[in-house]
């Protein structure tokens, strides 16, 4: 089965209750699929085939489905072609262009199966477009797990790392920042205290990385990230002074900000529930941060603050333009 063809099975039976059977095909040498759908009185199959319509494939996939029943059929080939649609009519056969992603020719009687194939193709150019919007948050993700290594290498615990290995590599502490080392108020977000707290922080970037990036475009992406890690470290700086403050999460409180005024500006686009998934998110963040020791708190509610004003003061990118 080829890619195609899987991806049109697979959607027929997800969206259009069609099951799938297969049969030998003389004609072809190989098992053919076919997709079947039917009612009380009638079975509608669907075959796929290469380059130009088959009379054997038809013949044979009508003597398979009177095999096993005696309703009326009516069976309709789908041609795939990468070539130049010399198509003749025909009253059971669509021709879909794999090189133009469309449907070039339709017979009456396949005309249902045309919206089929254009829920395939907005899923896959969502896939597509989700993958494009990956890659920075690919390098941010892959810049924290680099730095997690090293530092549980140097710890020799993957688990949790020891307070003079974050220390040295750039943890925020007060007393070091008073005497000149401000670049711990960036290279702190970069670092984290173990496996956990690694994992929850980098699978909430790769939900809203690419999110954020779609909305307000790569560099207003990266802005609001570094501006708001930065930001958090000075909340924490100011109101945790105590503390020894490590994790990319101020940077992902930001993200939150910067999503939440997209909701709030585009509210009667997206919906209420959009805008109420994204407080919820907030608010849970929010309470489990108050309820657990050793979160620092500041650092959370400065990042969502801040990313909130960058993303105000910068606008939406080209999409929403």
């Amino acid at each position: 089965m080829d890619k195609f063809e899987k991806k049109f099975f697979n959607t027929l039976v997800s969206k259009s209750g069609f099951y799938i059977r297969n049969f030998y095909s003389e004609s072809l040498k190989k098992e053919q699929w076919i997709a079947i759908l039917e009612n009380e009185k009638v079975l509608y199959a669907i075959v796929i085939v290469e380059n130009s319509y088959n009379v054997s494939l038809y013949d044979e996939a009508y003597r398979y489905l009177k095999s096993f029943s005696n309703k009326n059929f009516v069976i309709n080939e789908i041609v795939t072609t990468d070539g130049s649609y010399n198509y003749y009519e025909h009253d059971n056969m669509l021709i879909y262009s794999l090189r133009d992603k469309k449907v070039v020719y339709s017979s009456s009687s396949c005309k249902l199966l045309i919206p089929i194939i254009n829920e395939m193709n907005i899923t896959k150019n969502r896939n597509n477009k989700r993958n494009k919007h990956m890659m920075l948050t690919n390098i941010l993700i892959a810049i924290n797990l680099l730095v997690f290594l090293i530092s549980a290498w140097i710890s020799k615990n993957i688990f949790n790392i020891d307070i003079d290995t974050l220390i040295i590599m750039g943890a925020k502490v007060n007393s070091l920042i008073d005497k000149g080392q401000v670049w711990r108020l960036i290279t702190c977000a970069f670092l984290h205290g173990g496996l956990v707290h690694i994992f929850f922080n980098m699978y909430a970037l790769k939900i809203l990385g690419p999110e954020i990036q779609y909305v307000y475009g790569k560099i207003k992406y990266l802005t609001i990230y570094l501006l708001s890690a930065i930001a958090a470290s000075i909340f924490s700086y100011i109101f945790g002074p105590q503390s020894v403050s490590v994790g990319a999460s101020g940077a992902i409180f930001g993200l939150l900000g910067a999503i939440l005024i997209f909701g709030i500006k585009h509210r009667k686009q997206i919906g209420k529930a959009y805008m109420m998934n994204i407080l919820q998110v907030i608010f849970v963040n929010v309470v489990i941060g108050i309820s657990t020791s050793n979160i620092d708190n500041a650092a959370h509610f400065g990042g969502l603050i801040v990313g909130a004003l960058i993303a105000l003061l910068l606008g939406e990118g080209e999409n929403f333009k």
